[in-house]
């Protein structure tokens, strides 16, 4: 036989955290608000439509050179070509996502103190940079070296949108040691 708890019965109730809960209601009390939460959830559910018109944004994408923004990676790779000389696929190809990161902070901290990433020339202006990066035209590869530094997973530009737009094309794989956690303890 298979017996059935009475729910009439009280002397268990202690024993059912349902009625540590809330203070003074029993799980009675508690089932019948459940019934109000039902109706708070269409409510939600009506207020989450309110937001569907809502249209965020875009970022802009900063030029790695210069102050220069644009809305679409295109249209900033093209600019960083045919102004700065800097072929962005070129120079973040072949890297994985992570060397990607530490590649565009690297050129944005060097780019931002006038200094050629290239090559030891220092400028004073950022028109200088661009025109000695314009005139040289050695802008093919950085040497991985200047970047390894761990300081270049930090980004350089707050909200840098344009490490958002990175793809791990699956460039050369990086050795990461896992070390497992001890949970024998």
């Amino acid at each position: 036989l298979h017996k059935k708890v009475n729910p009439g019965n009280t002397e268990f109730d202690r024993y059912y955290v349902i009625n540590y809960r809330e203070f003074g209601k029993t799980w009675k009390v508690l089932n019948a608000d459940t019934s109000d939460t039902d109706t708070r959830s269409t409510h939600n559910e009506s207020a989450d439509e309110e937001w569907d018109d809502w249209k965020e944004s875009v970022p802009e994408i900063k030029c790695l050179a210069c102050s220069v923004s644009y809305k679409r990676l295109s249209d900033i790779k093209t600019h960083m070509s045919v102004i700065h000389h800097l072929d962005f696929d070129r120079l973040t190809a072949n890297l994985s996502f992570y060397k990607q990161i530490k590649l565009i902070n690297y050129l944005r901290y060097r780019l931002d103190a006038h200094r050629c990433p290239f090559c030891p020339s220092t400028s004073t202006t950022p028109e200088d940079l661009s025109e000695h990066l314009f005139e040289h035209k050695h802008t093919q590869t950085v040497a991985p070296e200047l970047y390894e530094d761990e300081q270049y997973l930090f980004p350089a530009l707050e909200n840098d949108y344009l490490l958002c737009c990175l793809k791990d094309e699956g460039g050369e794989a990086e050795d990461v040691v896992v070390i497992p956690e001890d949970i024998s303890r």
